[in-house]
């Protein structure tokens, strides 16, 4: 199978998707999702990017990423995968005893590639939003969408702040 090219064109919003290492449920706790969502906003600061919506989930991330005219997604997605899995792996270390079993030696959090689907249209973003605030309820982890704390479903619903300041 070819290896799926990464397209960084200009004013393009990136549909991105990464899961974890061997789809475990590293992002069980609401503690690990958090971190996701603190790094977010700080690789869109660092890298003057903007987001148009998120998701996380146990097992996997989806989020609407855009930059400038420079922006390269594979740099920012490599940052933000690098410095979350070092804090999931920290936060392991420091409140769970288990850290070994749950996260041998030298095991990853991230898997190593991720997914993306280049954004040009009004239609297929919204659809893309609507994919990405549903994937909970899917799921079976909540009932309705606003429930979820991790998305940016809130936001969008109730105008309320969400850890990751959002460009509709």
């Amino acid at each position: 199978m070819p290896k799926r090219q990464v397209l960084d064109l200009p004013g393009h919003t990136h549909f991105l998707t990464f899961s974890t290492h061997q789809r475990r449920r590293f992002l069980d706790s609401g503690e690990t999702r958090d971190i996701v969502i603190a790094v977010l906003e700080k690789c869109l600061s660092e890298h003057a990017a903007t987001c148009a919506g998120f998701v996380v989930m146990p097992d996997h991330v989806h989020a609407l990423i855009c930059g400038g005219e420079d922006f390269k997604i594979s740099p920012f997605v490599q940052v933000w995968k690098k410095t979350s899995s070092y804090r999931i792996k920290e936060f392991f270390k420091r409140e769970l005893g288990r850290y070994e079993q749950l996260c041998p030696q030298g095991c990853p959090i991230w898997q190593a590639r991720f997914y993306d689907y280049n954004v040009d249209s009004d239609e297929k973003l919204n659809e893309k939003i609507e994919y990405m605030h549903n994937n909970p309820v899917v799921a079976g982890l909540a009932e309705n969408a606003l429930v979820w704390s991790w998305s940016s479903a809130r936001f969008y619903e109730l105008g309320e702040g969400i850890g990751v300041m959002i460009t509709p």
